[in-house]
């Protein structure tokens, strides 16, 4: 009878497990193949990923950027990693709100290679906002439906290029405002706004 009981109750473990496993996704490694972004995501909690920078070999993790623990919705469909041609350099985009959410909320993270691991770095407070143009106001409702940056390249000097959106509606069109900038870095990797392009409206109904 106790055989009986402990074949049957191993049994039961071997069957639940599958169920308990989160999904992981590995992306985005770096021109040296070293390095990847890792997403793993629970079955039973798809807005609660944790997003990780990874070596690849090992699976050893070397930054975490998002946490499953972080109380706030995540959609890491969005998550994008932009790499320096040296793989010393990384930038993280992300947005952190969640599929369905109309007002979209987008965010960059900087990690820098120390010689044994990564350290975080973050962007200035302020950073550049499209100035959108709009035609006459009068009559209307301003209703913004948020933006931020994501990363798009880094330089051959180490400068990092970025991209910000502002979306807002306006009369039953919604109107986007773009604009490219860049940042630099000192050997500190203090971050500092280097060049703001101009202000491109792009308008949709």
């Amino acid at each position: 009878m106790k055989t009986f009981l402990l074949v049957t109750l191993a049994c039961g473990v071997t069957y639940l497990c599958p169920c308990l496993r989160a999904d992981e996704e590995i992306k985005y490694p770096s021109p040296d193949g070293r390095f990847a972004l890792r997403i793993t995501q629970p079955k039973d909690d798809e807005y609660h990923p944790t997003v990780e920078l990874i070596e690849k070999d090992s699976g050893k993790v070397m930054v975490t950027l998002h946490s499953a623990s972080d109380t706030e919705l995540f959609d890491p469909s969005e998550s994008v990693l932009v790499w320096s041609a040296d793989s010393k350099s990384v930038a993280y985009g992300f947005q952190d709100s969640p599929p369905g959410v109309r007002v979209v909320s987008r965010g960059a993270v900087v990690c820098f290679w120390n010689g044994s691991g990564f350290d975080k770095g973050f962007l200035p407070e302020n950073l550049p906002v499209p100035e959108t143009k709009f035609p006459n106001k009068k009559g209307g409702y301003e209703k913004s439906y948020g933006g931020g940056v994501k990363p798009l390249r880094w330089s051959k000097s180490g400068d990092l290029e970025l991209y910000s959106e502002d979306e807002v509606m306006l009369r039953g069109k919604t109107y986007t405002g773009v604009l490219q900038f860049t940042i630099s870095f000192d050997a500190q990797h203090h971050a500092s706004v280097k060049e703001i392009g101009k202000t491109k409206t792009e308008v949709s109904k």
